[in-house]
């Protein structure tokens, strides 16, 4: 059985950007079982829309969310953005040191007991909290 994991807007944009850590990205995306939120996709999406314009944004948008990925692989399954979810995010921010994004890759990687995949050092925190993080090496 593939191993579930959730992925940060982090760990989508070094697979975007062929930065380090991509090829472990690839492998969640090719034979895992890859997840997100609504909330995260966003966050990925204003990125690359900010540097690289609305095209390319959509292009990454239509990607993410289809359900036969373009090139193969796993399609991303999405946690409901529901009061379940907002709430265990808006707990995780409480505690502080997260962003209000990140807090819902990391509820959510506690609401499906997996880890988060991410390089983004604000998950130390969550890491100190119990959630187990998977993660990618910083960028060159």
């Amino acid at each position: 059985m593939p191993e579930a994991v959730v992925l940060d807007a982090y760990a989508v944009l070094a697979f975007l950007d062929a930065e380090p850590g991509a090829e472990a990205v690839a492998e969640v995306l090719r034979s895992g079982e890859p997840w997100m939120t609504l909330v995260n996709l966003g966050e990925v999406a204003y990125i690359v829309e900010r540097e690289r314009g609305v095209e390319a944004a959509e292009e990454v948008w239509a990607n993410l969310r289809a359900q036969e990925r373009p090139g193969g692989g796993q399609a991303i399954r999405w946690l409901d953005v529901d009061e379940v979810l907002v709430r265990a995010a808006a707990k995780i921010k409480a505690g502080g040191g997260v962003s209000y994004a990140d807090s819902f890759a990391a509820a959510a990687a506690r609401i499906l007991g997996c880890p988060v995949m991410t390089g983004d050092r604000e998950f130390t925190v969550v890491e100190a909290a119990g959630i187990v993080v998977h993660w990618l090496p910083p960028p060159g």
